[in-house]
């Protein structure tokens, strides 16, 4: 099965090893990823608040997938939200389709509404017995997850191409390949990344209470399926601690920590380790 791999704007500057570790996943697990060589942001920053052509930014690279006969994985839950709010729309909203056929003409670009979008844990999830089998390694550390809003909700958009993964699911998936999880209160709330658009300080202090009530609750890691989640609290995250006196939380990606339980080359030294 062909899949484009779309990074979205965030992970393709700031985390291409995310990029790289869900590449890898996807060919262990017999997937073609295609080359995307031309692509857009998924329209993210233009939602409808800005203007409702936001839609056309979307579509433009639903249909570059189209012409490739591939579907769509994504890294980020914004960008998954978007392709599958904009395909539903494309199906349902005859103005809207008639605005993105005339958008992509433009560009010598046709779009039939075909393309299928995963978010790369609703492939991973649906796979977790291949990953079991080809699973290497095991790993001796307390992991707590921090869960995508966007892939998950509004159910109405997130189940539009099959079914959205759920949070159950997530933990499943990493239960599943021997990885010892923590539970915390504030495992499903926002991280509050989308918040650094329009107060810094409230998605600082989102970042901060998650932080510390997974390391509250004895999590040594805590593992993202999103690259909001990672830019705020990864690389934001000395500005979330505050305290330097702390330790720092490591945050991986989903895809970086799966992959290292399949082959050593992506394996993170902060994440010990040992034969299953």
């Amino acid at each position: 099965m062909k899949v484009l791999v779309y990074p979205g704007c965030m992970v393709l500057a700031r985390f291409q090893h995310y990029e790289a570790a869900s590449r890898m996943l996807l060919q262990q697990l017999g997937y073609e990823p295609v080359p995307l060589n031309k692509f857009s942001c998924c329209g993210a920053s233009l939602l409808p608040g800005a203007t409702d052509r936001w839609v056309n930014i979307s579509a433009y690279t639903l249909g570059l997938a189209e012409q490739a006969g591939a579907d769509i994985v994504t890294l980020c839950g914004n960008c998954t939200n978007n392709f599958k709010r904009v395909n539903i729309d494309y199906r349902e909203r005859p103005a809207v389709r008639e605005q993105i056929d005339a958008a992509l003409g433009r560009v010598s670009l046709g779009y039939a509404g075909g393309v299928r979008v995963h978010h790369i844990l609703e492939i991973l999830t649906r796979r977790t017995a291949d990953l079991k089998g080809l699973r290497r390694r095991t790993y001796n550390t307390r992991v707590a997850i921090t869960q995508p809003c966007q892939v998950y909700r509004p159910e109405t958009i997130t189940g539009g191409s099959g079914g959205a993964p759920s949070p159950e699911a997530f933990r499943r998936l990493l239960e599943g390949l021997g990885i010892e999880l923590v539970s915390y209160p504030l495992e499903a709330a926002c991280c509050g990344a989308t918040a650094l658009l329009f107060d810094e300080s409230l998605a600082i202090e989102q970042g901060r209470q998650k932080l510390a009530s997974a390391r509250a609750h004895g999590a040594d890691v805590l593992c993202a399926a999103c690259g909001n989640c990672l830019y705020l609290l990864d690389r934001q995250q000395a500005r979330v601690r505050g305290d330097q006196r702390e330790p720092r939380m490591p945050v991986i990606s989903v895809s970086e920590l799966v992959a290292g339980l399949l082959d050593e080359a992506y394996a993170t030294p902060f994440l010990s380790s040992g034969i299953p």
